[in-house]
């Protein structure tokens, strides 16, 4: 009994210690992200660069991809997801995902599904 109760109480600590690590969200880095969207070609991926948005303290944005930056604002929400008004992403959203500093971009005039968008800034 003295065996299951110890098992028990190993299990249920690790358990805990995965739940408060994925409660644990990474804070915002704030910079430039460079993103890409993936296209099923031939048996095989292909990955064509979408270029770059860098976001601000200040809670604006500026999508580098034209001739001239396309500029709005973001809040994030409660999820640690960026969800942005004017520019280029208007009532777009960032969704995190589960590396650090990385989200799925997803907008109403997206060209592509998605667009996986990475922090450049180490």
């Amino acid at each position: 009994m003295k065996t299951k109760n110890q098992i028990f109480i190993i299990l249920f600590l690790f358990w805990a210690i995965c739940v408060v690590a994925q409660t644990n969200s990474t804070p915002l880095k704030y910079g430039k992200y460079n993103c890409t969207a993936s296209k099923y070609v031939n048996g095989s991926y292909e990955f064509v660069p979408r270029g770059s948005f860098t976001i601000y303290k200040n809670g604006t944005y500026a999508y580098q991809g034209f001739e001239k930056p396309s500029k709005g604002k973001f809040r994030v929400d409660k999820d640690g997801n960026l969800l942005f008004v004017g520019g280029y992403f208007d009532k777009g959203k960032a969704e995190k995902i589960d590396s650090p500093n990385k989200f799925f971009v997803v907008f109403p005039t997206i060209p592509d599904n998605r667009w996986t968008c990475s922090c450049a800034e180490k």
